[in-house]
Parts: C-alpha cells; sequence; structure tokens
C-alpha cells in the first residue's frame, strides 16, 4: 500500500537523507534518471511509455519499471564499453552471488543432516504401518463437471479397461506413467508424496485408507475424473517413507539449529527496524547506500543496504508481500535474513563451497546470458574495439541501448533479463540516479498523451476512471535467497 507521499518522504529522511524529498522540487522534473554519464528525459521516457500501445498500462507503477530497466541495460552498456563488464572469477561470483549462496547454503545443510539425522529401517517400518500418514500411488482419467455424458462414459470405459489391465497383471507403474492425467505424479510413476489423512478430496481419502498393502482399488470418482488407487507394498515404499522422515527430521533440526544460532550470536533486531524497511521500500535506490543498522549480533550486523541486497535476489511478489506487511513480519523477515547471514558465516568457517562441477556451470550460464543479451543488444564492434576512443565507445553504447528500447517498444524484441545479481552488482559500482520528480513528470506527459490519443480514438466517449496500478511486466527474477532449511513440499489434491 503507498503511504502518503510526503509522509514517505519524511520517513526517508531519517533512513538515507532528503535525497528523494529534494526531488520533488527540484530541476530534476525535466530527468527521469541518470545512469553512467547518460540522461533519461522524462519526454523520453512519456514517449517509450505511450510508444508501447495498449499493450503497456498506463500507470505510476509502469513508470518506475521503464525508468529502472533504462538503468540497468545503460549501466550495462555503459560497462561494456569501458571494460568493467564482470569477467573474473571473484566478480562473477559477486554476479551470481544469490545462486552460489544457495549452494553454500543447501551443502552446509546436508552436511549437518548427515552428521545429525539417522533414519532407522525400524522407525520407517514403522511409520508404513501407522494410520495417520499413508503412500498412495493414482491413475487419473480426467473429467470435469460439465463434460457431455457420452465423453464422461467414454472416459470411464477407458478407466475401467485400465483397471481390468491391472487386476489381470499388468503394472501399476507403468500404466500410470503412460495414461494418467494427472501431470506431477503420472512424471513419479503416478507416486504421491507421503501424507496425512484429510490431505486429498473425501472420496479420494476414504478409498485411500480402506487399501491394505498391496492393494489396488476399485474405481474412485471425484470431482477430478476417475481415479485408480494402489497402496505401495513395504518393499516399494520404503524409500519414499525414509525420504519423508528425512524431510521431516530436517525441519525440526533447521529450526532448533537456527534458533540456537540466533541465541548464540546474541542477535536482536533493532525496535524501529519495521519502520526503516518500509522507508527503504518506498526509496530503494536511496536504501541501498544506508548503513543504518537493522539487526545486530556478536562479530557483526545486517544495515539496510545489505538487506536490499537480499530484497533485490527475491522474485517481485515478495516485494510486494513486504510493503503490505505488519511491523511483527517485517521484523520476523530482518530476523530470517540474519540467521541466513549467520548459517552461510559458519558455511564459509567450515571451508563450504560449490564444487568446482557447480561453479563452472554458474560462470557458463553467466557467460551465455552476458553474450546473448550483448548480442541482442548490438554491444559489439565498436563498443568493445580498444582502438575506439572510449568517449565514442561510451556514445556508441548509449545509442545501442537507446535502440533496443525503441525495438522493445515497437514489440521487435523481448526484455531479457540480466544475470542473477548483475544488475545489483552495477549499480554499486557505476553512477546512477532515479528522480521521483522526473518520473512522475513523464507518467504524466504520458497520461495526457494517451487521453489526447483516446479521446481521438472514440470522440465524445465518456473517459474511463483510473483503476488500481497495473504493473507491466516482472523485473528479472534472481533465485530465491537461501534458506537453510529446504521444507517438505506440500502436495496438492489430485487432479
Amino acid at each position: 500500500m503507498r503511504r502518503n507521499v510526503i509522509l514517505g518522504a519524511v520517513l526517508a529522511i531519517g533512513l538515507v537523507g532528503c535525497g528523494s524529498f529534494r526531488d520533488l522540487f527540484s530541476a530534476h522534473a525535466n530527468v527521469a534518471a541518470e545512469a553512467g554519464g547518460q540522461e533519461l528525459p522524462a519526454e523520453r521516457l512519456a514517449q517509450i511509455m505511450v510508444g508501447g500501445g495498449k499493450s503497456v498500462r498506463m500507470s505510476r507503477e509502469t513508470a518506475d519499471f521503464i525508468a529502472n530497466a533504462w538503468v540497468d541495460y545503460t549501466l550495462l552498456g555503459q560497462a561494456v564499453a569501458q571494460g568493467k563488464l564482470p569477467n573474473d572469477s571473484a566478480s562473477i561470483a559477486e554476479a551470481v552471488w544469490p545462486e552460489l549462496s544457495e549452494l553454500k547454503g543447501t551443502h552446509w545443510h546436508d552436511s549437518l543432516m548427515a552428521r545429525r539425522t539417522s533414519i532407522s529401517d525400524a522407525a520407517v517400518d514403522s511409520l508404513y504401518g501407522k494410520t495417520d500418514v499413508r503412500l498412495l500411488q493414482h491413475i487419473l482419467f480426467g473429467v470435469r463437471p460439465n463434460t457431455e455424458p457420452a465423453q464422461r462414459a467414454a472416459t470411464r470405459k477407458k478407466a475401467e479397461g485400465t483397471l481390468a489391465q491391472i487386476q489381470h497383471g499388468a503394472n501399476f507403474s507403468g500404466l500410470a506413467a503412460q495414461l494418467s492425467e494427472d501431470p506431477g505424479s503420472k512424471a513419479d510413476s503416478g507416486y504421491l508424496p507421503p501424507g496425512p489423512k484429510g490431505r486429498f478430496v473425501p472420496a479420494f481419502d476414504s478409498a485411500g485408507w480402506t487399501l491394505q498393502p498391496g492393494q489396488v482399488s476399485g474405481l474412485v470418482e471425484t470431482a477430478f475424473g476417475y481415479h485408480i488407487l494402489k497402496r505401495p507394498a513395504l518393499a516399494d515404499a520404503r524409500p519414499r517413507m525414509r525420504q519423508y522422515l528425512v524431510a521431516s527430521a530436517g525441519v525440526r533440526l533447521d529450526s532448533m539449529y537456527m534458533d540456537s544460532l540466533a541465541q548464540s550470536k546474541k542477535l536482536e533486531v533493532a525496535k524501529d527496524a519495521p519502520a526503516s524497511i518500509r522507508a527503504a521500500l518506498e526509496s530503494p535506490d536511496d536504501a541501498r547506500r544506508s548503513n543504518k543498522t537493522l539487526v545486530r549480533f556478536t562479530g557483526g550486523s545486517v544495515t539496510v543496504k545489505d538487506l536490499m541486497r537480499w530484497i533485490s535476489a527475491l522474485p517481485p511478489q515478495y516485494t510486494t508481500q513486504l510493503r503490505q506487511a505488519d511491523d511483527a513480519m517485517l521484523s520476523r523477515f530482518a530476523r530470517l535474513v540474519s540467521q541466513n547471514v549467520l548459517l552461510l558465516r559458519q558455511a564459509d568457517s567450515a571451508g563450504v563451497t560449490a564444487t568446482p562441477e557447480e561453479w563452472r556451470g554458474l560462470r557458463q550460464r553467466y557467460e551465455s546470458q552476458v553474450d546473448s543479451l550483448k548480442a541482442e543488444m548490438g554491444l559489439t564492434g565498436d563498443v568493445t574495439d580498444s582502438s575506439v576512443a572510449l568517449p565514442e565507445r561510451e556514445k556508441v553504447a548509449a545509442l545501442k541501448v537507446e535502440r533496443y528500447f525503441d525495438q522493445l517498444v515497437a514489440g521487435k524484441s523481448r526484455l531479457r533479463p540480466l544475470p542473477s545479481a548483475l544488475a545489483s552488482l552495477l549499480r554499486e559500482h557505476l553512477d546512477y540516479s532515479i528522480h521521483e520528480a522526473g518520473v512522475s513528470r513523464a507518467f504524466e506527459l504520458a497520461s495526457e498523451e494517451r487521453s489526447k490519443t483516446d479521446s481521438a480514438a472514440a470522440p465524445g466517449a465518456m473517459q474511463r476512471a483510473p483503476g488500481p496500478p497495473p504493473v507491466p511486466g516482472a523485473r528479472p527474477s534472481p533465485r530465491p535467497a537461501p534458506q537453510p532449511a529446504p521444507r517438505p513440499a506440500q502436495p496438492e489434491k489430485p487432479r
């Protein structure tokens, strides 16, 4: 939820200074953004918004999105021209740090599990025999509620034929992989993850819990269609039941481990952390330079700048959720990020890192993405030719970026994501700024132009009232920040 702009600016002053507040009243109203010595005039930003036609939704969020994309691609172009694009191992590691951190966290988690978790055969067999958890296979023949009677009858006949094959000794797993219309379980020979009674729709649940080991059900009809269920025999079920126990133990172990780690390091979230996080989300570019402490622990801290780095590594929808979160949730988020920082420090101390094969894979993906993007944007030839003077290379790179945006607006190219954390890394090392007043001015100009176009297309038509601000697209989606404990997936009800 967007707060009152003056209140937001006042809060931002306490966090990162008065830059954003000044922008509201400065000459920057004519410039939406600056990057690498280049400018994005408000009129140019408005032109990009209008040039996209009806496919570009007219909103302030759209203007923000395009301004940020322009900054990222302009910095990329200037970095190529200046020879500052990360290409050595240390720099590439920074550019792919979310993936690298995830690998390190996963390896450290696995080492903890190997040392502290031992699942006996007796525990596996005991779980199989209990009534509160069950492993099932199924084959689904899909039928929708509005399916015509003739089609429904044909589907039922097909299901009955398959059931007859199974009753005469046909392999259930093979038929599930061949015939089932439930994509998730079909890929795994019809197996559903072990789960408690009540997880599935009632008819499916009731049938599944009446089966004896190795037994196959008759046809079970649900809103999804016709099912054939099987309860695998103990010998077939053991590996999956063991995985279930290991995952469940891992959740408990990780929770205790992280809590003890936070306690031993005297982790403490600042009382004003929620307000600081909200202000940072309102002014993310200023927040990336803020050293205000959010969380303290023995031997270190997490600042606003550190937190923004983690937020930038999350999918865009997480930022939306954080904007709507209450104080308790924001404090919890700051605590979780800090626990991940402590976890990765322990992994580093233990010498845990990605394997050589994993590192080669990360590096190859990064280089492939960069090369593909450079080729599509035309950032080759004169842009990288060291015999051409640097100012000329920078000018050519800027022209290439503008041409690329023209192609995007015309629908001749698509917005390609920068590799992982490369955008954040470029912003850390190259100069840029986004001017709120200029972005607002661009939105006003674009809205006025769109209004004129709509009026000309439909004379006398009533103008539509502005609705909720839609987002025209999503930013590149870096991989999620590393979590210390991969929780067992919750399977959906059978389809």
